[in-house]
């Protein structure tokens, strides 16, 4: 199976390489760097778990107009990364949905992983509209190994 974040996941071999090749670069730049990628992430996760929203109303949709008409509500569905913003998008396909996602999430990363993804999220919004946060790689991994899990929980929630 591709990854599902495949971008993210170039991004971070891409860190690591750099890492590898220039192990003295400025700390700065290895922040900048960091943070650049949590932001790709985040944006990476909403992107694709808005495509799996839109695959799965197509699905289910045979008369071609209402098909158009429900993909193009669905193309904004997910405006964030964080697991409640995540569940209330799905949870508009209705409470089955809802809860299973829920229960998916729980069960894979639990409480600690719901948390480092949104903070994850958080420290992105920072970086958008206030001073730029510290996030250190380990972190950002950290929350890549969960972004992962939850994008997966979507995609199994959304399966027919």
């Amino acid at each position: 199976m591709p990854p599902l974040l495949p971008l993210t996941e170039l991004a971070l071999a891409d860190y690591r390489g750099h890492i590898a090749r220039y192990p003295d670069t400025d700390h700065a730049v290895l922040d900048y760097l960091v943070r650049h990628i949590n932001s790709m992430m985040c944006a990476e996760v909403e992107l694709v778990a808005t495509r799996l929203i839109r695959e799965r109303l197509e699905f289910g949709c045979r008369d071609a107009a209402t098909a158009n008409f429900l993909k193009s509500l669905g193309r904004s569905s997910v405006r964030s990364a964080k697991f409640g913003e995540l569940r209330d998008s799905i949870a508009l396909l209705g409470s089955t949905y809802r809860a299973r996602f829920s229960d998916l999430v729980h069960q894979s990363v639990g409480d600690a992983g719901v948390e480092k993804l949104g903070t994850s999220v958080a420290k992105r919004d920072q970086a958008a509209h206030e001073r730029p946060p510290s996030i250190t790689f380990q972190e950002l991994e950290a929350a890549y190994t969960v972004a992962n899990q939850v994008v997966e929980a979507v995609r199994l929630t959304l399966e027919t």
